[in-house]
């Protein structure tokens, strides 16, 4: 009888342990989402907050999916391709998007439609499933100066003249992003498997589908 009565009791604590458990989760719950509840003030391309006009640029491409994955589907067509090619190929891409950033910055060119990024974010991503010997160099060479072109001139690029630290800014993280990312696609493809920069070339080219069905949707509403 005594066993029983400890049994009764022991499961009796646990239950109302677990019944203050579930309390102090629902508290925990309710005061984390206030603060969602209160409005604030909306700031665009604010993502990162106030780092100044430098950084600001530099992280851009992490806050603009279209301008990242611009970036990531000519890293991974890059990674597929020998080195000698990439050593050529690399510098036109970032001298043509440096060239675009000044465009942008100083108000000679607008911002590139979304639509149009989209169909060269698909082009890169299918180009990066393609093998080495189906892209000449001199295919390699346009499509990475026409990525370049519009990773500089990306939709919603940070504008307000041309003044030299966000124009800095911004082809620095150019430069070191596209730079990183086709190290890491390459080192990959060597030691894990050579359909990586394949494999990351259909997603880009997916996002590229994407928003190219968002745009043409959007301009028949409008």
């Amino acid at each position: 009888m005594s066993v029983n009565r400890s049994a009764v009791d022991v499961c009796g604590k646990r239950a109302r342990q677990s019944g203050r458990n579930v309390v102090q989760l629902a508290l925990m719950i309710a005061l984390a989402a206030i603060p969602m509840l209160i409005p604030t003030t909306a700031v665009a391309h604010d993502a990162f907050g106030d780092l100044g006009p430098f950084y600001a640029s530099m992280l851009h491409p992490l806050a603009d999916p279209l301008q990242a994955a611009l970036l990531v589907g000519t890293a991974a067509f890059l990674a597929g391709r020998a080195l000698s090619v990439v050593r050529r190929a690399m510098p036109i891409f970032l001298l043509v998007a440096g060239i675009a950033s000044i465009a942008v910055f100083s108000g000679k060119f607008n911002a590139t439609p979304s639509i149009l990024a989209g169909f060269a974010a698909l082009l890169a991503g299918l180009a990066a499933t393609l093998p080495e010997n189906w892209t000449p160099r001199v295919v390699v060479y346009a499509l990475v100066a026409a990525t370049g072109a519009l990773v500089g001139l990306a939709p919603g690029t940070p504008d307000g003249g041309l003044t030299l630290q966000p124009l800095m800014g911004s082809i620095f993280g150019i430069s070191v992003l596209v730079t990183v990312l086709w190290f890491t696609f390459e080192v990959a493809a060597r030691r894990l498997t050579v359909l990586l920069p394949k494999v990351v070339g259909t997603w880009v080219a997916a996002v590229g589908i994407l928003v190219i069905a968002f745009s043409a949707s959007a301009s028949v509403i409008l």
